[in-house]
């Protein structure tokens, strides 16, 4: 059965770090569990037996539904967000555009692009990792996906992610105030998603009017066609789904890159033999395709950071039909919060769980083979995995081991590093650190 733990103290300590607070919950009292959180009661799902139950064996019951509400001005019905019959359709149709086929032309579009962030990194400068970060992986979206289509002056854009990622960081506060009331938060909100949303369908539009458009990923898209009907999509539909590759494709893996690099830096033994194995593999040309599977230990070491901070740290999902699951009923609306953080720091599940362990993911933890894939699942799991994976693992691979090339990044008070919450996992005050070059 489900345990509950409600005390008045929840909203507060939710408020004030609710990763933390709901890992010792589950610690206490069991993976699966209801908080009280103010008025409301949340159910959370970490077990692994649980999260196949909803993510693939029962998976039609269990959808996104209204759980996605607050995010569905900005990103519509985009794969992310949608359920069946609409997520099938769209995941046959947009399947071919992130074929790994495709790895090699992303490898070289993302380390020209990194190369010119990294290479104007002076010694002894001092900077924001997540901004760094965040830089790169928006100008490795923008130029997989559009090319130049959107100029170079990408500054609008970033202000405007900007807002809508502190409304987002506000979507689970108890008590919230429905999008409608005209706060300054909600007004702001609204102009920046107004404003990309135009945007976009102004570069959507004039690709589709080219004789010869680029071969990015954008043009994959507008070319897509669901592989059983021949149909591709409408503009609305385009403009949704480019909008969740842009939003989500460039700020997860901002997050990835940026807990890499604090973990590294407070464990320089993992740090030296990484730079050891980018040294022997590249020395200090740029990284080929071919390279990539070479980078074991770095792989491994990615791997495990998306164990202890996946940007994905936590969705919903709504049931569509009464059910059961964990021993527990359920009623048709009723929602789960699933929490990939808990699971992957589960001591049932994982050795010395909050310990940074690369060596961990030499090998698949010895856990039953059934299960694995929902102890582990910094992309989601079961057919709504996340169908760029492979992308944001190219991305933090080759910008990473650019990185170790060209120097270190020294974290500076390492001791106020702590996670935010929001629609992402990501380092509450931005990582700053020192640059020594190599």
């Amino acid at each position: 059965m489900i345990k509950e733990t409600v005390t008045l103290a929840n909203a507060r300590a939710m408020a004030a770090s609710a990763p933390d607070f709901l890992l010792g919950a589950a610690r206490r009292a069991g993976p699966n569990l209801k908080v009280g959180v103010g008025p409301l009661t949340l159910t959370v799902l970490a077990e692994p037996e649980a999260l196949q139950q909803v993510l693939q064996k029962n998976y039609k019951v269990w959808g996104r539904g209204t759980s996605v509400d607050a995010i569905r001005p900005l990103l519509g019905n985009g794969l992310p967000l949608s359920d069946p019959p609409l997520w099938l359709t769209q995941r046959r149709t947009m399947q071919p555009s992130f074929h790994r086929a495709h790895g090699p032309n992303w490898v070289h579009t993302m380390r020209d692009v990194a190369a010119a962030s990294l290479d104007a990194l002076t010694s002894g400068g001092e900077l924001l990792v997540r901004h760094l970060m965040m830089t790169i992986a928006r100008d490795v979206i923008v130029r997989a996906m559009f090319s130049g289509s959107l100029g170079d002056d990408t500054t609008p854009y970033d202000e405007a992610f900007g807002v809508v990622e502190d409304y987002v960081s506000t979507t689970m506060v108890p008590g919230k105030l429905p999008l409608w009331v005209p706060t300054p938060r909600h007004l702001r909100f609204k102009r920046s998603v107004a404003f990309l949303h135009e945007q976009l369908q102004r570069v959507i539009d004039e690709r589709r009017r080219l004789e010869q458009p680029p071969h990015d990923l954008l043009t994959l898209l507008v070319q897509a066609k669901d592989p059983e009907t021949g149909d591709a999509m409408s503009d609305q539909q385009l403009r949704d789904e480019v909008m969740n590759i842009f939003f989500a494709g460039h700020e997860t893996t901002a997050n990835l890159m940026t807990w890499s690099v604090f973990l590294l830096s407070q464990h320089p033994a993992v740090r030296d033999a990484v730079e050891a194995e980018v040294k022997t593999v590249l020395g200090t040309r740029p990284p080929e395709p071919e390279d990539v599977p070479k980078l074991t230990l770095l792989a491994a070491v990615i791997r495990e950071v998306l164990r202890l901070y996946p940007p994905a740290w936590l969705f919903a999902r709504q049931c569509f039909e009464d059910t059961e699951v964990a021993g527990e009923r359920f009623t048709k609306g009723q929602v789960v919060l699933v929490l990939p953080y808990v699971t992957h720091r589960l001591p049932t599940l994982w050795k010395d769980p909050d310990t940074f362990d690369p060596s961990r993911f030499a090998q698949e933890p010895s856990t039953d083979a059934a299960t694995w894939k929902y102890a582990y699942l910094p992309f989601g799991a079961g057919p709504h995995v996340c169908i760029g994976n492979h992308f944001a693992l190219l991305e933090a691979t080759v910008v990473l081991a650019m990185l170790l090339q060209r120097g270190r990044l020294e974290v500076l008070r390492p001791d106020e590093v702590k996670p935010k919450m929001g629609a992402t996992l990501c380092v509450g005050n931005g990582l700053p650190a020192r640059f020594v070059g190599a």
